[in-house]
Order: structure tokens, then C-alpha cells, then sequence
């Protein structure tokens, strides 16, 4: 009985330290010289921005992410290989994709929370209760 009030109290830790991703899908279609923004705004104190695109009739220049509200400004040239930025403030952001050419573009961008230290360590303390657990079940 014992053993399974530790097992769920440390399921229960465990559980309530998730942090989730939050993965936005974006889409334009265009033709000429375009700048087309997609704005968030991250509430978590340290996150990654990560994302990918594919394009039919588009010549790149790049991916900017720069924030009014935050001191932050970053340009990736290359979006169809893949594109990130890491240690971002919480914020306004917006993600602006610039290229040139007439057809379309798709993809996704996601916003992962790096954890806390003090997340962390609550995983490890329940990882180490479950642990002390499964000994005293054994012995």
C-alpha cells in the first residue's frame, strides 16, 4: 500500500512538471518580393524556437525573428534547411519569412520551454522516490 501512495505521488510529480511544446503550422501563398510575418508571444522565461519550410517557385532570403518587446534580433538565410533560435525571452515576437517568386510556402514552427533547474530537479527526486520504492518492494 505504501509503495503505491510513493509510486503515485511520484507519477503525480512527474506529471506536473511537463512542459509542452507548442508546434504552429504556417502557409502563405505569393507572388513577387514578399515579407510575411507570423507574430506569438512566448510566456515561458527560456524557450527554442525551432521550424522547417518547403516552397514551390520561391528563392529564399531568409527567416528574421526579432521581438518589439524583447532585445532580440536574429536572421537565418537558409529556411529550407531548417531554422532555429535558442534562449529566447518571454515576449511578443514575430517571425518574418522573406523571399521573392510566385507560388507558395508551408511548414511549421514550434516553440519549445527549456525546463528549469528546479524542474529538473523534481523529475530526479521523483525518479529517486519511485527508485527507493521499487528497492524496498525487492528487500
Amino acid at each position: 500500500m505504501k509503495t503505491k501512495l510513493l509510486a503515485a505521488a511520484a507519477a503525480l510529480v512527474l506529471s506536473g512538471t511537463a512542459l509542452a511544446d507548442e508546434t504552429t503550422s504556417i502557409f502563405s501563398l505569393t507572388s513577387g518580393t514578399f515579407a510575411t510575418p507570423f507574430n506569438f508571444t512566448l510566456t515561458a522565461p527560456s524557450t527554442n524556437l525551432f521550424g522547417d519550410t518547403n516552397s514551390s517557385g520561391i528563392t529564399w532570403f531568409g527567416v528574421l525573428l526579432n521581438s518589439p518587446t524583447v532585445p532580440f534580433s536574429a536572421l537565418d538565410t537558409n529556411p529550407d534547411d531548417g531554422f532555429s533560435f535558442s534562449g529566447l525571452a518571454a515576449g511578443d515576437y514575430s517571425l518574418t519569412f522573406l523571399g521573392m517568386g510566385t507560388g507558395g510556402f508551408g511548414g511549421y514552427y514550434t516553440t519549445a520551454p527549456i525546463p528549469e533547474p528546479a524542474t529538473n530537479a523534481m523529475i530526479l527526486g521523483g525518479l529517486a522516490l519511485l527508485g527507493l520504492a521499487r528497492m524496498r518492494r525487492r528487500g
